[in-house]
C-alpha cells in the first residue's frame, strides 16, 4: 500500500466526511423529489406538499395521541 501524506490523509478524511454529509442530509429530499416528479401509483392519492408537512409537523404526533 503506498504511503500517503499527511496532507493527503487530511484531504481523505474531508473528503468522506463530505460524502457523509451529503448522504445524510440528501437522501430525504432525493427521494421526496424522485417522488413527486414521477407521480402516484394508480388508485393512489397524488402526493401534496401538504400531505407531507401534515405527517411531519403534527400527524405522527396526532395518532399517537389517540390511542
Amino acid at each position: 500500500m503506498p504511503k500517503l501524506s499527511k496532507e493527503a490523509k487530511q484531504r481523505l478524511q474531508q473528503l468522506f466526511k463530505g460524502g457523509q454529509f451529503a448522504i445524510r442530509w440528501g437522501f430525504i429530499p432525493v427521494v421526496l423529489y424522485l417522488g413527486f416528479k414521477r407521480g402516484a401509483d394508480p388508485g393512489m392519492p397524488e402526493p401534496t406538499i401538504m400531505r407531507y408537512m401534515y405527517l411531519l409537523a403534527g400527524g405522527v404526533l396526532c395518532w399517537d395521541w389517540q390511542l
